[in-house]
């Protein structure tokens, strides 16, 4: 007798896997939320000093005021925001990250209370416009009640640990074997010798700071800092003082070692990075070695975000929409300005040279969503297109970038990118849209070192897996056989991104040395466009050799390249006489033989799909 459908089925034999959700259960739960909501409540107000504090501080200061606490706030509750999306309990991990973070907030609050008890003595040019001026007390006493508020996340969170150490013991931690405490020990050390530093180098008597180092440094300030440096220290070293226990899981110490050097980390860089940007931005100021190692110190206890190919690619996601985020804000923000008076504000000079930089930022953004929010499965597929379409910033910068290197050289005419005149930069200064450019240069060369780490990764997690993501073969390989339909095409669209991005656009018949490309002005925008041949070759030369899904990748970030190139047709308006170009026509039948390669990948795409 044949079962209907509406007769129950017996249930299969073995454990059924039921994920129950228990992510709002128990209180080590309920102390996460009140951490975390403090961890907030302390990044918000440190935004608003960077909003509301008087005086030109400077764009860059005050972007990086902004930044530098979304980041700390990003590294605190990562871990427990990803055991919620896993609906597990909330663990050591997740409180560890607000008690790192927390700690830091001691020595920041003797720091910050030199604002309210001796004003005149602080050297904080991140907040205030010069060493003569005062913060205003209300603006100083958010300050003070920021880092109380981290303090507070700090003791609920230990609190919370130990609640979990006499529940489940000291296993709880997980495993540290020996060895593991080396980098974010050595980073630890860097940072800490940082910051009691000098933060910053006067290098004219104008600014009126005057940088300390700890052993000059007043009180609260002095004691504030170098008590920052020895709780970064010990907190740093904290998860390998027990010794290793043979039971422990590693994969749980793992988390939580993670979870603890990413909060320090983004606390280290948090507190350093105003400071640098107001020392390169700020006339009177200089980058100082101890800025440096600093940064430097943090990012080596940051190290790279995990281990694992998804969430490297995940964070190359994050990367990608932080560079996006950049180069909208340097194409609609002024590049350069002209310096103000005391009757006159500063003036923005429109340039469009940034033009470019809102189709890169829209291109790059897309698979940068995908990537962040996608499944697994799309995240190691979509991954590929990081890898290349980052280079879209490069070479939409370079224009912009000639401009801001001509501002910081006032001296220095700057020759327009989009046409043959001399832009006169004496006297110009750097924008925020300038500074915003900059910004999306270092955050893509970001992108792009997360994307390529997570390759690698993914052949090291899936070699020998029985289900790999992405169809990658379980030796971890990812090449096959040329594809024949493919092979030419990719061929001669390689063979045309040389003159595609080398030719001009367009070309002024009334003029006989316009017949040129972007080869004949050296600067900035000729390394642009040399990034994008570089970037279209690699892509479509790689393809042919790529599995279907991850060819289509590859395909799909230089139609982007090439996509960016064309905009300037639309974004620039034509001048009188002007022809269409080599490049126009080069750049078109590279995308449309691009297009026909992305076609074979999807029917190759299809067919396996239907085989499997």
């Amino acid at each position: 007798m044949t079962a209907s459908r509406a007769e129950p089925r017996s249930s299969p034999s073995g454990p059924v896997d039921v994920r129950v959700d228990r992510t709002d259960r128990g209180p080590a739960a309920r102390t996460w939320w009140i951490a975390a909501a403090l961890v907030v409540i302390a990044a918000a107000l440190r935004i608003a000093v960077a909003v509301v504090a008087p005086g030109p501080i400077g764009a860059p200061t005050r972007a990086a005021g902004v930044l530098a606490p979304v980041l700390a706030v990003a590294a605190a509750l990562a871990p427990g925001l990803a055991t919620r999306r896993a609906r597990r309990e909330a663990g050591a991990a997740s409180l560890a990250a607000p008690a790192a973070l927390g700690v830091l907030g001691i020595g920041g609050l003797l720091v910050d209370l030199t604002l309210l008890v001796d004003p005149v003595s602080a050297a904080r040019p991140d907040v205030l416009p010069s060493g003569l001026s005062v913060l205003p007390p209300p603006i100083a006493a958010l300050l003070v009640a920021a880092d109380l508020a981290l303090v507070l996340a700090a003791v609920v969170a230990v609190l919370g640990l130990v609640r979990i150490a006499r529940a489940g013991g000291a296993a709880v931690f997980g495993g540290h074997p020996p060895g593991t405490l080396v980098r974010p020990g050595a980073g630890a050390a860097v940072a800490a010798a940082g910051l009691v530093a000098a933060p910053f180098t006067v290098e004219g008597p104008l600014s009126g700071f005057a940088p300390h180092a700890v052993p000059d440094t007043a009180a609260p300030a002095g004691i504030g800092t170098a008590l920052l440096a020895l709780t970064l220290l010990v907190v740093a070293l904290l998860p390998g003082v027990r010794p290793h226990e043979p039971g422990a899981d590693p994969e749980t110490g793992m988390r939580v070692r993670r979870a603890v050097h990413t909060a320090l980390g983004a606390g280290v860089v948090a507190t350093a990075a105003p400071l640098v940007a107001a020392s390169v931005a700020r006339s009177g100021l200089a980058l100082s070695p101890g800025a440096v190692l600093a940064l430097a110190g943090g990012l080596l206890l940051i190290g790279m975000p995990a281990r694992t190919a998804v969430l490297r690619s995940r964070a190359a996601g994050v990367a990608a929409l932080l560079t996006s985020v950049a180069a909208l804000f340097g194409a609609l923000l002024p590049t350069t300005v002209l310096p103000g008076t005391p009757d006159l504000p500063t003036a923005p000079i429109d340039t469009g040279t940034g033009v470019l930089l809102l189709p890169a930022a829209a291109v790059l953004a897309l698979p940068a969503v995908l990537v962040v929010v996608g499944t697994p499965r799309l995240v190691v597929r979509a991954r590929p297109t990081l890898s290349v379409a980052w280079l879209t910033v490069p070479f939409a910068a370079g224009p912009a970038l000639d401009l801001v290197l001509a501002a910081l050289d006032s001296s220095a005419p700057a020759v327009d990118p989009l046409g043959v005149t001399t832009l006169p930069m004496t006297g110009a200064g750097v924008g925020a849209g300038g500074w915003a450019v900059v910004g999306a240069l270092v955050l893509a060369v970001l992108t792009a070192v997360f994307a390529v780490g997570a390759g690698f990764a993914e052949r090291r997690d899936v070699a020998g897996a029985s289900s790999p993501l992405g169809a990658r073969p379980a030796d971890g390989t990812d090449t096959v056989e040329p594809d024949p339909a493919m092979l030419p095409m990719c061929a001669l669209a390689a063979v045309l991104a040389v003159p595609g991005f080398g030719g001009p656009l367009a070309r002024d018949a009334l003029a006989a040395n316009a017949a040129g490309g972007v080869w004949q002005n050296p600067g900035a925008a000729a390394w642009g466009s040399l990034a994008g041949v570089v970037g279209v070759a690699i892509a479509v030369l790689l393809a042919p050799r790529a599995r279907p899904a991850r060819a289509l990748a590859l395909l799909a970030a230089a139609g982007a390249l090439l996509v960016v190139r064309l905009s300037a047709l639309v974004l620039t308006p034509p001048r009188p006489g002007e022809n269409v170009g080599i490049g126009t026509w080069a750049a078109i039948v590279c995308l449309l033989v691009t297009l026909g390669a992305a076609v074979v990948s999807v029917m190759e795409v299809r067919a396996r799909a239907r085989e499997g």
